[in-house]
């Protein structure tokens, strides 16, 4: 693990990202005190196309489950989630003022 001021780094940080590539971990320091650590990002797989248009395809499937004939409208869909998001709030809210009060 390299621990290098702020400073510096700015003028190293080709060679400190180089560093992160190959898998060092890096730790930005000012005033002496951890600032920030640099690691390399992990290597993720983006699910292909095919995949992902397969996942639309379900969400769709799921939204027209909900919307249909017999079922709520549009309108009804979006008046209840306002509801929901504003209980979500409202419970946020409460808990703050909870803490707020100790």
């Amino acid at each position: 693990m390299h621990t290098v001021p702020i400073h510096q780094a700015k003028s190293q940080l080709s060679e400190l990202i180089r560093a992160v590539e190959q898998g060092e971990e890096v730790v930005l320091t000012r005033h002496g005190k951890r600032v920030i650590r640099l690691i390399k990002e992990p290597e993720t797989e983006q699910p292909s196309l095919e995949a992902r248009r397969q996942a639309i395809l379900a969400e769709l499937e799921t939204l027209r489950g909900k919307v249909g004939p017999g079922k709520p409208g549009f309108h009804e869909l979006w008046d209840e989630h306002k509801r929901e998001g504003d209980a979500e709030v409202a419970a946020i809210d409460a808990s703050r003022g909870a803490s707020a009060g100790r």
